[in-house]
């Protein structure tokens, strides 16, 4: 080819689009956003998206650098994305020169906060067993929670972003040149004989029981091995497990459908929208919980879930199970796996995009043929329904430590340009707990730093949690971490003070409705 013959990618490549344009296109339609200075126009892409949809709609229009690289493997980012760039972004020339100024202040000494919670609050229960004493506890551990995000979200006025920035590119070079990034395949080994045990248990005792105490042994140890099983599926939905992306969704489906009954698709349909927009009660569908549960007051104003598509309806029902919820809110998660089966049943029926539709159908309808004929072996309906109940209910420790890392947190938008890191962590917290209880939270107890690097194999997340507080100190961001009382309480707190405001405004009502009746005799 001759030398001053350019090819059309060498035009797209040298072609500018200023911010002005960039955001014309964007609210005339186009399906655009930037990274790392680049503009990509994914219109034709999003339906084919492995990772959703959903997940691609909400960064359109944003610089989604952060959130690209910690979802995706390099491989992506370095050559795939690049097919549908359309040329070179250019900043408004107030905010080029805002960058420019905070860069200039990278060498400078930033601002510290206390970047780690958890030595300051502990639970204590001084009360006894009464109901009174237990809501004083949660709503003191909520009340210096909410106290400590309150400094963690009024301290990010201050951030120098572009300094956040560099450091955490820093902090995500350091964590691959120790390899944190890839999978320690002895951990799945041993994970594999806990697996086996669990299974093997629950088969025996409830193939050769003769007694109820042995079926119900059976359907504890079968709620064992769901529990467990669950994590390795967590895995293989982020690509963790091998890096390929086809093998490791097999191995999802596997696991989840064929074995648990839950969708793998559904799951990271959701899931991906989840870690983009953490906490946000109209995006985020793992908040997204009425009538039963509402972890903010906002969501007493009947708001339009994107995910699901509908309102979320704040009726009576929901006014009677929200203003109890912080009491209620074990017996419901029990329920969870009921849930989860209704989703993802749900989800690929009606999705018109689903990856393997078929296969993941034929996985969940396998799962209902194997523990049918599992249950049929069951002496009476009686049982049967007992074996259900323990075998479901009792994976609500999951459900509890799904939900631990989110309820308590912030769920305010913080605007548009909000950082990434900071996003992540000022909506999730940690759970702390002895090395040695790895296996029950399964390593995700560390959702702050999963938050922040998604692709992080779970066994590894406890090894960057210094480097994660290093990095707080440094960029003068919070890190919020409790052992698994305090953060329950923390929760339970945070329910607590929203199921207060059902019972203020139902003490509110009362009162209107009395002065407006007392106003109507006087006038008669």
């Amino acid at each position: 080819m001759p030398p001053n013959i350019e090819t059309e990618a060498d035009i797209l490549k040298e072609r500018v689009i200023p911010q002005e344009e960039f955001q014309k296109r964007v609210e005339q339609g186009e399906a655009l956003f930037i990274y790392d200075a680049q503009v990509y126009n994914v219109s034709g892409f999003m339906k084919h998206h492995p990772g959703g949809e959903m997940a691609i709609r909400h960064v359109l229009g944003k610089d989604a650098t952060d959130e690209i690289r910690v979802l995706h493997p390099p491989r992506v980012y370095e050559r795939m994305i690049h097919h549908y760039s359309i040329g070179s972004y250019r900043p408004a020339v107030e905010k080029a020169q805002l960058q420019t100024q905070q860069t200039q202040q990278t060498q400078q000494p930033m601002k510290k906060t206390r970047a780690d919670t958890a030595s300051s609050l502990k639970t204590v229960w001084n009360g006894g067993l009464s109901v009174d004493s237990f809501d004083k506890e949660i709503q003191y551990l909520y009340t210096h929670h909410a106290n400590d995000m309150a400094t963690g979200e009024a301290s990010q006025e201050a951030l120098d972003l572009c300094a956040l920035q560099e450091h955490f590119r820093r902090l995500e070079q350091d964590i691959k040149d120790r390899g944190w990034f890839e999978c320690n395949y002895w951990r799945y080994a041993k994970e594999c004989c806990r697996y086996i045990l669990c299974l093997y248990l629950s088969l025996w005792l409830t193939l050769n029981g003769s007694e109820t105490w042995h079926y119900m042994g059976g359907a504890v140890c079968m709620a064992c091995f769901w529990h467990q099983l669950v994590f390795t599926a967590h895995d293989a939905g982020h690509n963790s497990i091998t890096g390929r992306l086809q093998i490791d969704h097999l191995i999802g489906v596997g696991i989840a459908n064929f074995i648990g009954g839950l969708s793998l698709g559904w799951w990271k349909d959701n899931h991906n929208v989840h870690h983009i927009v953490t906490n946000h009660p109209e995006h985020d569908p793992d908040i997204q919980h009425l009538p039963f549960l509402a972890i903010t007051e906002k969501l007493f104003n009947n708001l339009y879930s994107t995910y699901y598509n509908r309102i979320m309806k704040y009726d009576a029902f929901s006014r009677f199970f929200v203003k109890y919820q912080h009491h209620l809110y074990y017996l419901i998660l029990s329920f969870g796996r009921f849930n989860l089966h209704v989703l993802s049943i749900g989800y690929l029926l009606s999705s018109k995009n689903v990856r393997n539709r078929t296969l993941e159908l034929s996985g969940i309808a396998f799962f209902f043929v194997w523990y049918s004929l599992l249950l049929s072996t069951l002496p009476t309906w009686n049982m049967v329904v007992a074996y259900v109940l323990v075998s479901y209910m009792l994976t609500f420790p999951l459900h509890v430590q799904i939900t631990l890392s989110h309820f308590g947190m912030s769920t305010q938008d913080m605007g548009f340009h909000e950082p990434f890191p900071a996003k992540m962590l000022r909506t999730t917290m940690d759970v702390d707990c002895p090395e040695w209880l790895d296996w029950f939270h399964g390593g995700l107890q560390y959702q702050a730093v999963h938050h922040l690097f998604p692709r992080i194999p779970r066994h590894n997340l406890r090894l960057c949690v210094p480097f994660v507080k290093d990095f707080c100190h440094k960029t003068g961001l919070h890190y919020y971490s409790y052992n698994f009382s305090t953060g329950n309480g923390v929760v339970l707190g945070a329910l607590k003070a929203v199921a207060d405001q059902v019972g203020l405004m139902n003490e509110v009502a009362r009162h209107n409705a009395s002065v407006l009746g007392f106003n109507e005799k006087s006038n008669h």
